[in-house]
């Protein structure tokens, strides 16, 4: 194990301390940034998602929150913290990556006025999308930004379309969009800036659960027309 502080200096009133592990051969480099003790940010070469299942895993009693997005782990931290709990990090074990569910979504392709400007964006008809879409395996990139919504990766290079430079002021539950490189289900209703395409006809959303959403990340996902 190899540890440096590489960097200490105040930042915009924030405590920050980057620290640099090399951990188990498994990852390259855990560089970790300590924002005032209450949380840290924690950038890696790769494996975000084994990185953020880790700690969460490891139930630190100083962690509130372990949020993984695509470019970062974001731990939120508690009163206990103390900059020299950063050393337990080089400890964590990762554990192999489980075998993956597959589920299946009943999708009702609408006429939403959206579907234009996604047509003019891929030069593709509907049906053309629809059928390059009910081909695809996506899986679960990310969790968020709204309770149960899904960052589904896989989505066809010619398919990405930009999110509205006006997000919408409605998007109703359980609508799938695009939105750049991801296909994404809204969960529960809400504004929103990505590109509505349909329907999903059944909830993943269950707020009396925990977790309130029983997909993990790595999960397939295959849209099925109904």
């Amino acid at each position: 194990m190899v540890k440096e502080i590489k960097l200490f200096f105040i930042l915009n009133h924030f405590f920050v301390v980057k620290t640099t592990f090399k951990v188990n051969s498994i990852f390259k480099y855990l560089n970790i940034k300590n924002y005032n003790n209450d949380f840290l940010i924690i950038k890696s070469d790769k494996e975000l998602q084994q990185i953020g299942k880790a700690i969460f895993e490891q139930n630190f009693y100083f962690v509130t929150e372990v949020i993984v997005t695509e470019k970062e782990v974001c731990v939120q931290l508690n009163d206990l913290f103390e900059v020299e709990k950063l050393d337990l990090f080089h400890n964590l074990q990762f554990t192999k990556k489980g075998t993956s569910k597959t589920y299946e979504l009943p999708v009702y392709f609408t006429n939403h006025e959206d579907w234009k400007r996604v047509e003019a964006v891929t030069g593709f008809s509907k049906k053309a999308i629809i059928e390059k879409l009910i081909s695809t395996e996506f899986s679960i990139a990310i969790f968020g930004f709204l309770p149960g919504f899904l960052y589904l990766d896989g989505l066809d290079e010619s398919l990405h379309v930009p999110r509205k430079a006006v997000p919408s002021k409605y998007v109703e539950a359980n609508s799938i969009a695009i939105g750049g490189q991801y296909l994404g289900l809204y969960s529960v209703e809400s504004p929103g800036g990505w590109n509505v395409i349909g329907k999903v006809d059944v909830s993943i959303l269950d707020l009396s659960s925990i977790p309130p959403v029983k997909m993990n990340l790595g999960d397939k996902i295959k849209l099925k027309v109904i």
